[in-house]
Parts: C-alpha cells; structure tokens; sequence
C-alpha cells in the first residue's frame, strides 16, 4: 500500500503520520508537485495550484531524519520532471534531496504518441475518446496506438535515462542512489539555499 499527496502544507504532517504507524503498512509515499499532470490536465491546475516538489520532498525527509526513521517509508518525488530539459539531472537533485526514487508520467505517454505537450493539450484522457488509442476501450481508435513501438520507445528512454543518471552519480563517489546527499547539490539562489538546507555559492 502506498499512499500520493500533493505538495502542499500538509505533505509533512501526512507524512509524519504514516511514520508513527505502528502497523508499517505503508510502502511507500508519492508527493506529486505542481506540474505534475498528464495529457488530461488542465492549464490552471498544472500552473496554479500546488507547490513545488523539491521544498515539500526536502521538508518530509528532513522530518523522517529528525525521528532517525529515514528510508522507513520510502519517499517518491514528481511533478515537473524533465521540463529543464534533462529528466537525469531532476531526478538526480529529487534523490540528492532525500528521494528514494521519482515518477514519471506525461513524458510515458508522450512516448507512446499522445498528442498533449508543453504547448497545449487534448484533454481526452478521461472521455474515452483518446485520438491515439492510449486513454480509450474503443476498438476503433485503439488500433492507433503501436503497443510493439511505443513499447520499444519507453525501454530506450528508460535505459538512456539510466545511463544519465550513472554519469551524474559518478563524480560524487556514488554507485547506488544517493539518497539525502544534499552536500552533491548548489545554488546561487540564496533563498533556496535558506530553504533547501544546501550550500549556496555566488
């Protein structure tokens, strides 16, 4: 069982509940950040309702390091990731920051041929009507969709991904996952150094 917030103020205190369970039936917790969306979502909650991922991810992890509890529950991250332009780099600071690992979504389906990008979307996941075959039972359109290719296409993403990843792993000493290692991560903004707890340089 696994439990998905939003980010939002009270990501924490869910969090830190699940911490207190003494039942530990909880697998996992997903925090999905503004942005976080697929083809069907619309312009206003993607741009206008949640927060950031990375303060409210910082936030749980630093509260479950406070208990001596971190790793307990693992803490999954996403939102946004890729729109920088590297989905490695985003999923290397959400892992820096105290991730055990992070989702993706919108850029899954866009592999497999859905329409919706940054510059506008269809809409149609929840009507039924996908255009592609992707969202839809109907035999007519699901014929559109290549399972085989777009199959294909999720397998080379995930592996080039992966050797990202490794690249950027390497100069900090890592061969696994490094969760937490937030002294791997700067910023030149101060605010976000204050917020994030990490270091900031001019």
């Amino acid at each position: 069982v696994a439990i998905k917030c939003a980010a939002s103020a009270t990501s924490v205190s869910v969090y830190n509940n699940l911490l207190r369970d003494a039942y530990k039936i909880c697998g996992g917790f997903f925090i999905d950040g503004i942005q976080g969306g697929t083809g069907a979502a619309n312009e206003v909650s993607l741009d206008h309702t949640g927060h950031p991922v990375v303060s409210k991810l910082r936030d749980c992890y630093l509260a479950a390091v406070r208990q001596g509890l971190q790793g307990q529950i693992p803490l999954w991250a996403g939102g946004g990731i890729g729109m920088t332009g590297t989905a490695a780099a985003d999923a290397f600071k959400m892992i820096c920051l105290g991730a055990n690992g992070v989702f993706l979504g919108k850029i899954l389906i866009q592999l497999l041929g859905c329409v919706g990008n940054e510059q506008g979307r269809c809409n149609a996941c929840s009507t039924g009507r996908c255009p592609t075959g992707i969202c839809t039972q109907d035999p007519r359109l699901v014929h559109r969709l290549d399972v085989d290719r777009g199959a294909q296409n999720i397998v080379d993403y995930m592996l080039a991904l992966d050797g990202e990843l490794r690249k950027l792993m390497a100069p900090i000493g890592n061969s696994s996952l490094p969760v937490g290692r937030s002294d791997a991560l700067v910023t030149t903004d101060r605010a976000v150094a204050d917020k994030l707890g990490i270091q900031y340089v001019c």
